[in-house]
């Protein structure tokens, strides 16, 4: 146990083809679309405002807050819950759980069923990577390390 949660395995799963949900549509909620959209996710975004990257982006976007019934209706493989509202993620998070669905809450790690990576490639290999004590910007720095190992 680390800070009262538990240590999370690191699971490498094929995500291409099956339904995203990321309920936001600001600077997170950007960078986790970018991701997924990288490795071939079916994104939905629900958010009444978007940044332009999202508003083009290849994907179904429902430009409206989010409602309870939206995790069920969608029925995607996980959810990420990416507002700039506390009360909205931790609603979007109880709806994903009582579905048995997982989600990354973008403010507040305790809601986590799992815990979005930085992620760092080259052409062979792949990194997901995720601190074990909350510390975003020491996961911002070893991802930029490994990146530089990854493509010398």
């Amino acid at each position: 146990m680390v800070c009262g949660l538990s240590t999370f395995f690191p699971l490498f799963v094929d995500i291409s083809g099956k339904k995203a949900l990321v309920v936001g549509g600001g600077n997170i909620a950007e960078r986790r679309v970018k991701i997924l959209a990288s490795f071939g996710a079916d994104i939905t975004v629900i958010s009444p405002e978007t940044t332009e990257y999202i508003e083009h982006a290849p994907l179904r976007l429902l430009k409206r807050r989010y409602k309870e019934g939206d995790i069920a209706a969608i029925a995607p493989f996980l959810v990420i819950a990416a507002t700039n509202e506390r009360q909205v993620n931790h609603n979007v998070m109880t709806e994903a759980k009582n579905l048995n669905i997982h989600v990354s809450v973008a403010d507040c790690r305790e809601e986590c069923t799992f815990y979005f990576p930085a992620i760092a490639e080259s052409g062979d290999y792949i990194a997901g990577l995720v601190s074990k004590n909350g510390k975003h910007s020491g996961v911002k720095q070893v991802a930029e390390k490994v990146r530089e190992v990854l493509n010398p």
